[in-house]
């Protein structure tokens, strides 16, 4: 594990402001949660950090290394979300996996 840094991450997609200035510290096992409504900016945030999106401006630092010109295959994050509205394809998959593992012959008769 490593300390997270962002100091003045902005993000813009052309004239929209998804994530506007911010900075914040998430030390070594230190448990963090970002809550806001929809279009907040909390997945771009995320995004930004696990490299999936360039920050407009400003800078994120994992440990003591600057990442924002580093590939997300080389940052060592991860990302797990609740729910699968962001990719609405995997919600097929795990329909299967749970009816593969808890052997439901029938999964549709539940839902």
């Amino acid at each position: 594990m490593a300390n997270v840094i962002l100091k003045n991450l902005t993000k813009k997609f052309k004239e929209v402001i998804a994530v506007d200035n911010i900075s914040i510290e998430i030390k070594d096992k230190e448990f963090a949660v970002l809550v806001g409504p929809s279009g907040c900016g909390k997945t771009t945030t995320l995004r930004a950090i696990a490299g999936l999106e360039e920050a407009t401006q400003g800078e994120i630092y994992i440990g003591d290394k600057l990442v924002n010109d580093v590939q997300p295959k080389d940052r060592d994050i991860a990302m797990v979300f609740q729910n699968y509205a962001l990719y609405p394809l995997l919600f097929n998959i795990v329909i299967l996996f749970y009816q593969k593992v808890f052997n439901i012959p029938n999964i549709a008769f539940i839902l």
